[in-house]
């Protein structure tokens, strides 16, 4: 499996996220789509979806 990039991550405003979000957890979980949360232009958080995380913690388990 290829690594996440932070040129990956699409950027949406908190507020947008947080009006949003039911949208959002759609196209993370269905569409595989990335997001990286941003507030007043710096990131604050990222989302994506239950199965990506599983994979990257478990690359991360097997590369430590």
């Amino acid at each position: 499996m290829a690594k996440i990039t932070i040129n990956d991550l699409e950027t949406v405003a908190a507020t947008n996220a947080k009006i949003n979000f039911g949208d959002i957890l759609h196209q993370t979980s269905v569409n595989g789509r990335k997001f990286v949360v941003d507030r007043h232009g710096k990131p604050v958080s990222v989302i994506i979806s239950y199965n990506e995380y599983v994979k990257l913690v478990e690359n991360q388990e097997k590369e430590g």
